[in-house]
């Protein structure tokens, strides 16, 4: 560990990753970094502060297999980071996202995407209104775990599922509104299209990602709910739960849709999101009651 710190980010890496442009120096960051290079050609890389090692298979079974074999690591962090290697961001970022998890004590947190991003949750999207959302959930490209929280959904990374872990751990984590949140103050941008490298991660390209999130919800015993705010925090540090509060600051999102394509698909993500706002009740978590018909948009 580097200078005592207590945050740990976590990425599984490729020949393409985008993580040189994170990791900075260890003078210029507050957390430490392991890169697990799923692609056996990756060049080890040496700095402080900075872990390496070659483990090859899949996203979360590579997640799992660094839980398992670096337990003494990373049960030393206060909060870790597990993102994906298509994200862009930089080091004053993710010192900053670090710093609000730490602030809030959120059970799960994750930075909001910019509006240039690809994405599937439009509520995961920047509004720039905010400090930060109260949210019902988490997705798994980017999340910052606190490590008692980590602990407990771990088996998660060790079930054989490649997709669908973040409704379950969403649902069992999610107790309280104050419990997950996205960090709209320290927004990414996520590079490549959703879905992009469906074979490179074990999946049929016919049936795409729903029929195994099916698979995961009937395990669990969860249903396929969407991503609900439950509140907000101004810039003036004022915590706002007024429906119209929120439907008004999501009302930009429009501009984000012809930003990437297909602009249909974002089209009705942002209005997906703008219906939960509208019918939802903000302030409540949503127990297993599906927010709209399992295998529908998000």
């Amino acid at each position: 560990m580097s200078r005592d710190s207590r945050f740990l980010l976590v990425t599984r890496v490729g020949p393409e990753s985008l993580h040189k442009n994170w990791i900075g120096t260890s003078q210029t960051r507050n957390f430490d970094v392991f890169l697990s290079a799923y692609d056996p050609f990756v060049s080890r890389q040496e700095q402080d502060g900075v872990f390496f090692e070659h483990r090859a298979g899949y996203k979360v079974a590579g997640y799992g297999g660094f839980l398992t074999d670096h337990q003494d690591l990373w049960r030393s962090y206060d909060f870790i980071g597990f993102f994906d290697e298509d994200l862009e961001t930089s080091t004053e970022a993710i010192n900053a996202m670090f710093a609000l998890c730490e602030t809030g004590q959120f059970k799960i947190a994750q930075p909001a995407l910019t509006p240039d991003s690809h994405f599937t949750y439009a509520a995961l999207v920047q509004q720039k209104a905010w400090i930060l959302r109260h949210v019902t959930f988490i997705e798994m490209m980017c999340p910052i775990f606190r490590c008692d929280v980590l602990e407990r959904v771990a088996p998660l990374y060790h079930s054989g599922h490649e997709t669908g872990i973040d409704i379950v751990w969403s649902q069992e984590v999610g107790a309280a509104p104050g419990d997950l949140a996205v960090l709209d103050a320290v927004p990414l941008r996520h590079t490549q299209p959703v879905a992009g490298r469906l074979e490179d991660n074990g999946f049929d390209r016919d049936t795409g990602y729903n029929a195994p999130i099916e698979t995961v919800l009937r395990e669990y015993g969860v249903p396929w709910t969407g991503c609900v705010p439950l509140s907000a925090v101004r810039r003036s540090g004022r915590v706002v739960t007024s429906r119209l509060a929120m439907i008004a600051a999501a009302l930009p999102l429009f501009l984000a849709v012809p930003l990437q394509a297909p602009m249909g698909k974002r089209l009705r993500f942002v209005l997906v999101h703008l219906k939960h706002l509208a019918v939802s009740a903000l302030g409540q978590i949503p127990r297993r009651q599906a927010v709209y018909e399992t295998g529908s948009d998000p």
